[in-house]
């Protein structure tokens, strides 16, 4: 089998060689969006049989047309976060400098935010969602596109972004190693939303699918997993089923997909 993830390298790619490893199955990295770009969909096509995306592209792909190209494996992982709550869930974070004189979202109004890429849920759909929620569009801020989390946070650092709303497990493992990412002040968390997922493509036999949810469960607690999650600043990897989703369902509806963007 063949996964291919979008998640890094907002996650360090040596997560999903060891995940890929225990499933026996070779892994290829696309790391130009955190999903599928609109148009695009591997799982069709069958050049992936499994891919770890932004639980948006999850629920574009389960939901275009008649015949969704992808179903969920029904596993995922739980953030080190307390606020988690040792649920599969996690935050957009919106971040500043101490100095930038932005202490609330109202703050936010003619700023320059950066974000993620337009597929991430955390680094750019949640921040829709939020201006959604609160009767706002997007002239309410100036949202600029960084190409990834880490480059978000290096442009707030340099003061050439005012805030960015960062995937808050990307920023948890990076303020452990960098005491300036440590410094920035977290304004909103916003959220929670579910954790990407790991989804198969439709057409997969019911029968791996159950066996690939198996051995990860299986060995989720074994030293060198935990090793590796415990770097990506995950704590563990459970059961989830297709209900997790729908509250990114929801919003997608509400506030409209990126396929409307």
């Amino acid at each position: 089998m063949r996964i291919l993830s979008y998640l890094s390298p907002g996650f360090p790619r040596s997560l999903f060689e060891c995940l890929a490893e225990i499933v026996d199955a070779e892994v290829d990295f696309d790391e130009e969006l955190s999903g599928p770009a609109p148009g695009h969909d591997p799982f069709a096509t069958g050049a992936a049989d499994l891919g770890w995306i932004c639980s948006t592209s999850f629920v574009d792909l389960a939901t275009r047309g008649e015949q969704p190209t992808v179903t969920l494996t029904g596993v995922a992982w739980v953030p080190d976060d307390p606020d988690a709550n040792g649920r599969p869930v996690y935050f957009g974070d919106v971040v500043t400098r101490a100095d930038s004189g932005i202490t609330s979202f109202d703050d936010l109004a003619g700023r320059t935010v950066g974000c993620n890429d337009p597929v991430s849920l955390s680094g750019y759909h949640s921040m829709r969602f939020a201006l959604d929620d609160r009767g706002l569009d997007e002239s309410f801020t100036s949202l600029v596109f960084t190409g990834g989390h880490h480059q978000s946070l290096d442009l707030v650092l340099s003061g050439e972004l005012d805030a960015a709303v960062i995937d808050s497990v990307v920023r948890t493992g990076r303020a452990r190693l960098d005491p300036a990412v440590e410094e920035l002040q977290i304004i909103e968390r916003l959220g929670p939303w579910p954790v990407q997922p790991l989804v198969a493509r439709a057409t997969l036999d019911t029968e791996q699918i159950d066996r690939v949810r198996e051995l990860l469960l299986e060995a989720a607690d074994r030293p060198e997993i935990q090793a590796e999650l415990h770097a990506a600043s995950l704590s563990k990897l459970v059961e989830v089923g297709p209900d997790h989703y729908a509250d990114v369902r929801r919003a997608m509806d509400r506030a409209g997909s990126f396929l409307d963007r």
